[in-house]
């Protein structure tokens, strides 16, 4: 096999085959040259290497859920924990449109949760503690350390793992490959006596970081056994968590006696949990049923949360086309959260179905007061620039997106946003330089050289502005040293 490919394939095991459709091209990435690290492991900034190259691929491939309060959500929640541990290590969390209950870590800090777990959680605890579990796997750089304590070098045992995971998800394919892969991944797999004890590391760290970050400890083995016996019932299709991480009763026992010497503590749930838990049901599935599925549960009154179950029911609307119906039920959950509170989902959400309804000025004017309201939820500031762009007030989306960039001038979608009203006032030489500047954001250096380049072919550009390109593609190429890069192929 070769190197281009087994280091593609180095990708797809650390989880962006996690939910990539079958002949989705999640093979078109370039992992840089780390030399032989067979006896050393992976270093810190090889780890990070590794973890921004994969979620390159995972962006490429449309894994990532694109949705800006989801992802807000999760960075609030994992970061809260984060603090709590003590880590020096920067993490990102980001949200996978995806049903199976399962969360992944990649080495350098990244960790992915899909809406399916969002879900099926039943507290905000619960959430935080897989958050805990997953970040001690980084931490603790269990990657790097089960590479030290084999005698195969980190492409040979990754990428044979990535063979098995790809052939297992090409539904129907190669069968017989699907076993020499499957095969050459029980192999390796034998080497690694010591995963196990990885797993009780991360319950372990992990618990003690739920602790300390102020959530409930035993929220984590009252979840592993609500999976354990959701996977009895239906053993054959077990959740993707049990199958990644899997959970045996010595596990829960373990989380359980450590419980015994701390005191009770009663943790209230935020209302972002309950907001965001039904936005993760309404975005995975389909918006006509879930309607449905809110009017039962509502005229039933089986719901958890009712404030909740309200916004679910309006998102769901809204999604389903039925702007008139959304704008009813979000007044309706906006008396059943208090009349005297507000919160920034439900903002958003009247703002975007004011948009929805044609209603422009009454959009713009309630993205202008929930963005002084809630000055740092990004999904209002996107809103906004989104409204003013839609109802072709080009001046003042681009005044409101640079004003953005000078706050949050790391954040890559305020770019996107630029990118996008100088490609509607036909400006096309900003807009090669706004998208330039929104892949490199992302670390996606190739890419930003590329846009930016396009941009110094067009014509129209005064002497600063030229050299200002020049001067900003030099910097990007500094970033991409071709010695470092092996041959793709």
């Amino acid at each position: 096999m070769k190197n281009g490919l087994m280091q593609r394939l180095l990708v797809i095991a650390l989880g962006v085959a996690l939910a990539c459709p079958a002949g989705a091209d999640t093979l078109s990435t370039r992992l840089p040259d780390m030399g032989d690290i067979s006896q050393e492991g992976l270093s810190p900034t090889q780890e990070r290497q590794i973890g921004e190259s994969a979620m390159n691929e995972l962006r490429r491939s449309g894994v990532m859920l694109d949705d800006a309060e989801l992802q807000a959500y999760l960075n609030q929640l994992g970061n809260r924990l984060v603090d709590a541990s003590g880590s020096g290590v920067s993490f990102t969390f980001f949200p996978v449109g995806d049903k199976e209950v399962n969360a992944f870590s990649i080495p350098g800090g990244f960790i992915g949760v899909n809406t399916g777990l969002l879900v099926i959680a039943q507290h905000e605890s619960e959430v935080a503690s897989v958050l805990g579990h997953e970040i001690a796997h980084v931490t603790q750089h269990h990657i790097a350390r089960l590479i030290d304590g084999t005698r195969f070098t980190p492409w040979m045992m990754l990428a044979a793992i990535g063979v098995a995971i790809l052939a297992s998800r090409s539904g129907g394919g190669n069968v017989g490959s699907a076993a020499v892969a499957g095969a050459q991944a029980m192999a390796i797999q034998k080497q690694l006596d010591f995963t196990y004890a990885f797993e009780q590391e991360a319950d372990r760290i992990g618990m003690e970081t739920l602790i300390s970050a102020g959530f409930d400890p035993a929220a984590m083995p009252a979840f592993f056994e609500r999976l354990q016996r959701s996977n009895r019932l239906v053993e054959a299709n077990a959740p993707e968590f049990l199958r990644t991480h899997p959970v045996t009763y010595k596990r829960i026992a373990d989380a359980q006696a450590r419980l015994k010497e701390m005191p009770y503590r009663q943790v209230v749930d935020s209302p972002d949990f309950w907001f965001m838990r039904e936005r993760a049901r309404v975005l995975q599935g389909k918006a006509s049923e879930l309607v449905d599925f809110y009017r039962k549960a509502l005229a039933e009154k089986r719901y958890p949360n009712l404030p909740a179950y309200r916004y679910g029911l309006a998102l769901a609307q809204l999604r389903a086309g039925d702007a008139a119906a959304a704008e009813k039920s979000l007044k309706d959950t906006r008396v059943a959260f208090g009349l005297t509170r507000s919160h920034p989902a439900l903002e958003s959400l009247e703002g975007q179905i004011l948009v929805a309804e044609g209603k422009f000025d009454e959009a713009l004017a309630s993205y202008a007061r929930a963005t002084v309201a809630f000055p740092e939820y990004h999904a209002l500031r996107y809103g906004q620039i989104d409204a003013l762009l839609d109802a072709g007030k080009l001046d003042q989306a681009l005044k409101a997106t640079q004003e953005s960039q000078l706050v949050y001038p790391g954040d890559a979608y305020f770019y996107q946003r630029e990118a996008r009203i100088h490609a509607k006032a036909g400006r096309v030489l900003q807009q090669y330089r706004a998208q330039g500047e929104y892949f490199a954001r992302l670390n996606e250096f190739s890419a930003a050289i590329e846009q930016l380049q396009m941009a110094q072919r067009q014509s129209g550009g005064d002497f600063y502005t030229m050299s200002g390109l020049e001067a900003r593609l030099r910097e990007l190429q500094q970033k991409v040293r071709p010695e470092t890069w092996r041959d793709g192929g």
